[in-house]
């Protein structure tokens, strides 16, 4: 498979994920035209800030993360931002996808909590500590499984008129939209995986990185745009109580998931509900993953592989253990916290080297919508 093709894989499998679960239930308030607009504007808001992550790292003639940016560029303060976020966010959504994954594998083969907790453990080992040619091929098939289950899920569970249109019918407003932006803005995270994509293709490509990233980030805009409007219409036609529930908020990814399933007609439709399920997860915690330990890689923690891994399976373990249900609200705290090393750090560096664009500007409103959308709303 040429670095290209696995590039892009590795981009939109991390961002295809968690947002496959957590979208249909934030947007079901919304509609789809509303959903629509947003999903679009997300995915140029995510390709452009690749773009500048990008070009900082050409700048510097090495594939370095925004950590080691922030610090060759502007100085020690700007590092401690950078890194507290970037590592803030990355054991926030690792925790995420952990909680996810020991809820699926509870669920779907009856595993009691610890047991779940084990297999993630051997799951997200695999996926973690394994060397990076392994690791895209690995990474690579299953975005290439997800990508076909999702193709599957949609064309099992066909929409129907009734629902589409009453889906239609919903008119957003600011206090509907606004909440919506941190689950959007996180399912996009493909930032953290910049350098990993660079060291890979190599910083004489800028193009194809690039143009890896476009695509990469275009397949998970499509994908969400299609699953949003297939799961939430055959909720609405099959399930129409759990889909008033979904309209009054206070409903878990299990609860969704379980309702997807229960309304399959044939066995082969439930397997491949929640082999999806599974693979959407499984996906982003790789990306986040290796992402994470890049980063933890360029620190004093270089020589230490035991200690990076017990930051990045045993904390999300952990966590796990002591914080229930907290799938939805974790990744939409994750997204304020990604403002920062997404957007404000890298549009700040860039100020420093250029000028700032009329798409920096946009970039940067987005990221304050998102901070007050948290915070706030």
């Amino acid at each position: 498979m040429s670095k290209f093709v696995s590039s892009v894989f590795l981009v939109s499998g991390t961002a295809i994920g968690s947002g496959l679960i957590s979208l249909p239930i934030s947007a079901a308030k919304l509609g789809m035209r509303w959903t629509s607009v947003i999903i679009l504007l997300a995915f140029l808001i995510a390709y452009k800030t690749s773009c500048l992550t990008i070009d900082l790292i050409k700048n510097r003639g090495r594939a370095l993360t925004i950590v080691e940016l922030s610090n060759e560029i502007s100085g020690n303060i700007a590092k401690s931002v950078s890194m507290i976020s970037l590592y803030a966010l990355s054991l926030a959504l690792l925790c995420a996808y952990f909680a996810g994954t020991s809820s699926i594998l509870s669920n779907f083969f009856e595993l009691s909590q610890a047991v779940s907790i084990v297999s993630c453990i051997a799951i997200f080992s695999v996926l973690f500590l394994i060397r990076s040619n392994a690791f895209y091929r690995l990474n690579s098939g299953m975005v290439f499984i997800l990508l076909t289950l999702i193709i599957g899920g949609i064309f099992t569970i066909p929409p129907s008129g009734d629902g589409l249109r009453s889906m239609s019918n919903i008119s957003g407003n600011f206090e509907l939209l606004m909440p919506f932006l941190p689950i959007i803005f996180t399912s996009f995270g493909v930032q953290n995986v910049c350098p990993y994509v660079a060291q890979h293709m190599g910083l004489e490509n800028i193009k194809a990185i690039k143009k890896a990233f476009l695509i990469g980030t275009l397949i998970p805009a499509i994908v969400y745009a299609l699953w949003i409007y297939a799961v939430l219409t055959r909720i609405y036609v099959f399930d129409n109580a759990f889909y008033i529930k979904l309209l009054n908020g206070g409903i878990d990814v299990g609860e969704l998931v379980k309702s997807l399933c229960n309304s399959a007609h044939f066995e082969f439709e439930n397997i491949i509900l929640k082999l999806l399920s599974l693979f959407a997860i499984l996906t982003s915690a790789a990306g986040t993953g290796i992402g994470l330990i890049s980063a933890l890689k360029e620190t004093t923690l270089q020589q230490n592989k035991l200690l990076i891994s017990l930051i990045v399976i045993g904390i999300p373990a952990f966590l796990t253990l002591v914080i229930p249900n907290a799938f939805i609200r974790i990744l939409s705290f994750g997204g304020m916290i990604a403002t920062t090393f997404v957007i404000f750090m890298p549009v700040y560096l860039n100020s420093k080297i250029s000028r700032i664009s009329t798409a920096d500007m946009a970039c940067l409103i987005f990221g304050i919508l998102v901070v007050i959308a948290e915070i706030f709303m």
